[in-house]
């Protein structure tokens, strides 16, 4: 289990760990999903019974798993991976995808931790420490300039090729409530991104950011802790 606190104290980016034992939902889709709405605790021993085409994405002490449907699953009998994490350096899912250009959509890149902001997607972004925030490119092949602005203020960066993650200007600092636009030359238009500010967690305190990250909207993040939090070998069956 060491190898996997490590890689989720990389992903949130503090040092300290801590377990948790609740049982979330933290994405649901299918005709079911009405039932299990995002931010749900549910008893480890709960009976959940999904309909063909239905999937639940919850989250434990161990990380996130999927079930699909049509079954009845339980949680905790869901099977566990401590072998495997214990046996493995599995290589968080967020620092693999697609790569694309600034500007252009992929369904598949993530950024490599909680704190990177993909310059590409407007939405919420939660933030516990704004000196931490980053912004992030997938596709870092060529040089281009950036500029954020935000209340009257902005501040243009030039991002240098093979550079895919740079600080977010301290000119225009990220602020609770505040929306800021980030433009580049040939983009389509700006992308526009909001902060929210959430309590700090510990790396390990998996339920408590995300609770923080689906209160707060901040669909971007969640779905990077989805991805790398994930158990390796994700395959939850039916209990009967």
């Amino acid at each position: 289990m060491k190898m996997r606190h490590l890689i989720i104290a990389a992903l949130i980016g503090s040092g300290a760990t801590a377990a948790t034992a609740e049982v979330l939902v933290v994405r649901a889709t299918g005709p079911s999903a009405k039932n299990f709405p995002a931010g749900r605790q549910l008893a480890d021993n709960a009976k959940i019974t999904l309909a063909a085409n239905d999937q639940l994405v919850v989250l434990d002490q161990r990380g996130t798993r999927t079930l699909r449907g049509p079954g009845t699953f339980t949680p905790a009998g869901a099977p566990s991976q401590a072998v495997v994490m214990a046996s493995s350096t599995p290589k968080p899912r967020a620092r693999i995808g697609a790569v694309r250009s600034v500007g252009s959509a992929s369904a598949t890149a993530l950024a490599p931790s909680l704190w990177h902001i993909d310059v590409t997607k407007s939405s919420n972004v939660c933030m516990q420490d704004p000196a931490r925030i980053m912004l992030w490119r997938a596709n870092a092949a060529t040089p281009t300039r950036l500029t954020v602005a935000s209340g009257g203020k902005s501040k243009t960066l030039d991002w240098a090729a093979g550079q895919s993650a740079i600080a977010w200007p301290a000119d225009v600092a990220p602020r609770d409530g505040a929306t800021y636009k980030l433009s580049w030359p040939g983009a389509a238009q700006a992308t526009t991104v909001t902060f929210k500010t959430v309590p700090p967690t510990k790396p390990a305190e998996l339920d408590r950011i995300a609770e923080s990250l689906i209160r707060n909207e901040c669909k971007g993040q969640l779905d990077t802790l989805i991805e790398t939090a994930r158990v390796p070998g994700d395959a939850a069956t039916p209990s009967g």
